[in-house]
């Protein structure tokens, strides 16, 4: 069904919902997992290789870390046209455990840029 899937990640905990959500799909499809950081070059190094080590432990899938500099919604649809993604996962946005989805969100910002598919997951 899908070979290689992009998912998004801050490094934070509801990010990191989407990223799990991803390693298992990956895990089932046995696809190709892209985690892609878009935030200063130190700290997204640092938050992609640690989230990718944990998503190849748990979920034995091949994982390929993309540190980026940029506006995270272009950053992922970059990475996604550059590999032939098949799939782009991100988080949703919520605050208080009602979902929002401001217009200039990223999961709103993919889904709508992107000419790829788009799996937004509900990340609390």
């Amino acid at each position: 069904m899908y070979s290689r899937i992009v998912v998004g990640t801050n490094g934070s905990d509801r990010s990191l919902i989407a990223v799990d959500h991803a390693a298992r799909l990956a895990a089932v499809c046995s696809a190709e997992l892209h985690v892609v950081t878009a935030t200063s070059p130190t700290d997204a190094l640092a938050t992609a290789v640690k989230i990718g080590h944990d998503a190849t432990k748990r979920h034995r899938v091949r994982v390929v870390e993309h540190l980026q500099t940029g506006e995270p919604a272009t950053v992922l649809i970059d990475v996604a046209d550059e590999i032939d993604a098949d799939l782009i996962v991100v988080g949703s946005n919520s605050v208080a455990g009602r979902l929002q989805r401001p217009a200039g969100s990223v999961p709103n910002r993919v889904a709508h840029d992107s000419g790829r598919a788009v799996l937004i997951v509900h990340t609390g």
